[in-house]
């Protein structure tokens, strides 16, 4: 309902010949602090508008090639070529983008990761800032502000929404549809109000569900991060023509966090824990900064059990053929992620420490990102299932893995080997060889123009490229 007074502001803003739509929309989110999405929706503005540290834009550039590595090489498979399908010619072009940047970033497994979350946050937030640049072909700075903007949202929703949301909800889908939101405002140039009901409409729309997406349906783990980025795209379009959203969207009785974490444990909606989790520090201390780019194209629980295996069988000088057994203690929800023993097909591959770890007992190279389908055939790799197994562990923290080998002379060795993240060197090398596999007669403007990112006037340039090398 419209109060008298709001009633008067809308007649005069039709009297002045400005949009009574954005107006009304002005109306809704008076500037209260004490809202989390007024807060987020002032870091955002502020964010777009005020420098950013050196060392947070040469991430958000670092992000940006990074994820363009794992959308070139998704394009081209049976995921991308789908939602090229399903695409009509007539479909609005930033959500279009969006959802197949978004799905085709994550069918390697290779689409980075956090290190204080499960989700996947390039694969939505790069996703939404490229797309947006379809219809708002803004300064290359403004892009780079958009994605760091979206780390934080993403990243600061997710652990917000604890582990409970993530037992059921995969948190890439959902928490990601808010940051996409946030990401598109900035993009957009959408102004306070309009963000925050930017964020509530992403809220009330967030969803994806963890059921099989490991396992029979891998492919719909891979539109979860497409429909964010879509999601997101939308609700900022939506809330730019003045559609409004419930002012506490996400902390409320009923909102995103008491609905999608629980009233209870680690997702306390309203309380001071998690507002001090969304808004303390918010453009001091940067989540971007802590991102892990994927050194294998694994799920992200079967790194520490690579690393472990590779050190013992480094350290060890003995062929492998000498191993007995191979044990795999891990954090219980991680292990539960990766416990499948016999993978039919590459995306389940994907899913397995057992077929991980038997790469490396048979020789092949874990790193290589396009696990050629024959591996899952080989006899090679295998005959070492039975002799490997996987179990959830309650004294191993999370993000450990703790690998006992036992060899055939009967003697023991362990490992606790933390993952490796790939150095910025390595990322713009994977990223320089996608763009001269996939990147056609643009192969070095694409390389050119996320190089310097950060110095573009307009990135209509870059959009072109990007939207060319997908298949778009």
């Amino acid at each position: 309902m419209v109060d008298e007074g709001q009633g008067r502001a809308l007649i005069e803003a039709r009297r002045g010949g400005r949009d009574p739509a954005a107006v009304a929309a002005k109306l809704v989110f008076p500037n209260d602090p004490m809202t989390i999405t007024s807060g987020l929706a002032a870091f955002c503005c502020r964010a777009a508008t005020e420098p950013l540290p050196a060392a947070v834009v040469e991430r958000a550039r670092l992000c940006l090639a990074d994820h363009l590595h794992a959308a070139l090489r998704g394009a081209r498979t049976e995921t991308g070529l789908r939602v090229l399908r399903y695409l009509a010619p007539q479909a609005p072009a930033a959500e279009s983008m969006a959802l197949l940047l978004g799905a085709a970033a994550t069918v390697f497994e290779i689409d980075d990761v956090h290190q204080d979350t499960s989700m996947h946050p390039g694969s939505v937030v790069v996703a939404a800032a490229l797309a947006g640049l379809a219809e708002a072909p803004v300064p290359g700075s403004q892009l780079l502000a958009a994605i760091a903007v979206g780390y934080e949202v993403a990243i600061r929703v997710s652990i917000a929404a604890g582990e409970r949301h993530y037992q059921y909800f995969h948190a890439t889908a959902t928490c990601g549809t808010i940051a996409a939101a946030a990401v598109a405002a900035v993009v957009f140039g959408l102004d306070e109000e309009q963000t925050a009901h930017a964020l509530g409409l992403a809220a009330t729309s967030a969803s994806g569900l963890w059921e099989g997406i490991n396992d029979e349906a891998v492919g719909v783990k891979h539109l979860h991060s497409g429909f964010a980025a879509e999601r997101g795209i939308r609700a900022a379009k939506f809330a730019r023509l003045g559609l409004r959203a419930a002012r506490r969207s996400i902390e409320g009785e009923r909102g995103f966090l008491t609905a999608l974490a629980g009233p209870q444990g680690d997702g306390q909606a309203g309380g001071a824990a998690a507002r001090d989790i969304l808004l303390a520090g918010l453009g001091e201390r940067w989540m971007i900064l802590r991102n892990i780019y994927k050194r294998y194209p694994f799920c992200l629980a079967c790194f520490e059990p690579l690393e472990g295996i590779r050190q013992i069988i480094a350290a060890g000088r003995r062929p492998a053929d000498e191993v007995r057994s191979v044990l795999l203690e891990l954090y219980p929800r991680s292990a539960s992620i990766v416990a499948q023993p016999d993978p039919q097909d590459q995306l389940q591959a994907k899913f397995s420490a057992t077929f991980a770890v038997a790469l490396v007992l048979a020789g092949h190279d874990p790193e290589d990102v396009t696990l050629p389908e024959e591996w899952l055939a080989d006899p090679a790799v295998r005959r070492w299932y039975p002799h490997i197994r996987v179990v959830g562990e309650p004294a191993v923290p999370r993000r450990h893995a703790r690998v006992t080998v036992r060899w055939r002379d009967g003697g023991e060795q362990c490992a606790d080997r933390l993952l490796r993240n790939l150095g910025a060197a390595e990322v713009w090398a994977r990223f320089a060889g996608v763009c001269r596999q996939f990147g056609g007669h643009g192969a070095d403007q694409l390389e050119a123009a996320v190089a310097e990112s950060a110095e573009l006037k307009d990135t209509t340039g870059l959009c072109t490229l990007v939207r060319a090398a997908v298949g778009m």
